[in-house]
């Protein structure tokens, strides 16, 4: 009778914990919460396996609204980067470019309040310290139309992201984004993650 009780204990901590903010899961659209093991993330592919099924599967992470790695070292990072905590007074506002095969060639150069900035190649980042309390304003070369404010508040941090449309992802659906490539502010609560499987910084133009 004790080894019954002490294996239930087990089983319903064990449980517990799957379920606790110590374990993988991701967040789909209709906000229902996967609960399992992932494996990988390697540029925006993420391999997982759900407890009870046979077989991985390797989804687009845009697909889901929110992720969590229980261990980030999963994560493929070429560069070893680290999301920089902004220095007070200032914000962070993060550029990246996963590969999108369509107009993965094509260049997406970036102005920063009207001046020439950054070209955000595939596969590329860039960090751009920013001061708080100011707005910054961002547009592809040769488009006014679609500008990017950000209102920069102390300690934040922002991504944008550089893509080729974004047909069925989570975030982008809501952006009425035509199929061309475009600059556009991204969910942070997966930018966080993709950002750090980039392969070099974008350079200047």
């Amino acid at each position: 009778m004790k080894k019954i009780i002490t294996l239930t204990l087990i089983l319903i901590s064990a449980w517990t914990y799957s379920q606790s903010n110590d374990s993988d899961y991701l967040v789909t659209v209709q906000n229902d919460t996967i609960y399992c093991k992932i494996l990988e993330l390697k540029n925006k592919k993420v391999s997982y396996i759900i407890k009870g099924e046979k077989g991985k599967k390797k989804k687009n992470i845009f697909k889901f609204a929110d992720v969590h790695f229980a261990d980030a070292s999963i994560i493929q990072n070429p560069l070893n980067i680290e999301i920089e905590k902004p220095e007070s007074g200032y914000a962070h506002v993060y550029f990246y470019r996963p590969y999108v095969y369509t107009g993965s060639a094509l260049a997406c150069k970036v102005e920063y309040n009207g001046m020439p900035f950054i070209n955000i190649k595939t596969h590329s980042y860039y960090l751009h310290k920013v001061k708080a309390g100011e707005v910054h304003k961002y547009n592809q070369k040769n488009s006014k139309k679609d500008i990017i404010e950000i209102n920069a508040k102390d300690g934040e941090i922002y991504y944008i992201r550089g893509s080729f449309g974004g047909t069925g992802e989570a975030f982008t659906n809501n952006l009425n984004l035509s199929n061309s490539l475009h600059i556009f502010q991204d969910n942070p609560k997966v930018a966080e993650y993709v950002i750090l499987t980039m392969k070099k910084v974008s350079p200047k133009y």
